[in-house]
């Protein structure tokens, strides 16, 4: 099943890079500061909630599309970017996690190893500030991904 919802979810990034759609989603502000609140919910029996961060490096612009439960969004970014976002889980949620996706979009030159050519940015994914998927930028065509877990 894991599978099926991970190809499911990059077949709905594709659609929605090749269309271009989405909307902005998520709000900006520091790891430290949002996370007391979202502790103490937590700890009162409340849903928890897990700050993801998604971050782009290089320079250039490129098109984006991130994936964190059924939020999807296409931007067209410059480079370096972060998008910032909190993933509440439910009591409906599968007990394999929610697929978190980043995937980016070609940039003409966006190193010293990728001079006068197109390549992939290097992309990353945090969780409540932690790194858990990276990619130095070309070496996957998937770009990002990681399965998020309610915390333990």
């Amino acid at each position: 099943m894991r599978k099926t919802v991970t190809w499911t979810a990059l077949a709905v990034t594709a659609a929605t890079l090749v269309t271009g759609c989405g909307t902005g989603l998520g709000t900006g502000g520091s790891g430290a500061a949002a996370a007391a609140p979202r502790q103490a919910a937590a700890a009162q029996g409340e849903p928890a909630v897990r700050r993801v961060t998604f971050e782009l490096l290089g320079t250039g612009s490129s098109q984006v599309t991130y994936v964190a439960r059924e939020r999807n969004a296409t931007e067209q970014v410059s480079l370096p970017w972060t998008k910032t976002l909190d993933v509440t889980f439910r009591d409906t949620d599968p007990e394999e996690g929610v697929l978190l996706a980043l995937v980016p979009g070609s940039v003409y030159g966006t190193g010293p190893e990728h001079d006068d050519k197109f390549a992939t940015p290097p992309c990353v994914i945090k969780v409540d500030g932690k790194q858990v998927a990276a990619d130095k930028g070309g070496s996957s065509v998937r770009g990002c991904e990681y399965t998020l877990k309610p915390a333990p």
